[in-house]
């Protein structure tokens, strides 16, 4: 039987763990011989991103908490409350962003393509965040937004 047609289990203790800035991302499991990996996200309170844009799709489902997610809608920015259950999706070049406003962790599962989790794994820390971000550390993770194809916009 060719284990390409097998269904496979993911255990949750075997998730890859690491933080990029803040957030904490446990790698879940990929489809194999697709791009699709499916990936846990923490969000701290008051942790986030800034405005941004890429060319890979996204899908993010609300598991605990509360997300504000920031996007353009008819050419304006505009925010909404995502809650648990709720399902986000952000097409390909579409700006947006994303913070926990509230005072408690959110967590998300998303779904990312190969480029994306590509980016996340270079980001990544193997160590949580000991305070906010430092100067050397958000300097980094420009220059990899800038490898992997991530467009920082101005804050709307």
């Amino acid at each position: 039987m060719n284990d390409n047609f097998s269904a496979r289990v993911h255990p949750a203790a075997s998730a890859g763990v690491f933080w990029v800035m803040g957030d904490q991302v446990m790698k879940r499991g990929k489809l194999e011989g697709t791009g699709f990996n499916v990936i846990d996200v923490l969000v701290p309170p008051g942790s986030g991103t800034p405005p941004h844009m890429h060319a890979s799709p996204e899908i993010f489902r609300i598991l605990e908490g509360t997300m504000t997610i920031w996007s353009m809608v008819d050419g304006k920015p505009a925010e909404i409350e995502a809650v648990v259950g709720d399902v986000v999706t952000i097409p390909a070049h579409a700006p947006h962003a994303y913070r926990n406003s509230s005072s408690e962790p959110a967590i998300m599962m998303a779904i990312v393509d190969d480029g994306m989790m590509g980016f996340f794994e270079a980001a990544a820390s193997h160590e949580p965040p000991a305070g906010p971000p430092t100067p050397e550390v958000i300097e980094r993770i420009m220059a990899l937004t800038e490898t992997h194809g991530i467009h920082i916009l101005q804050a709307a």
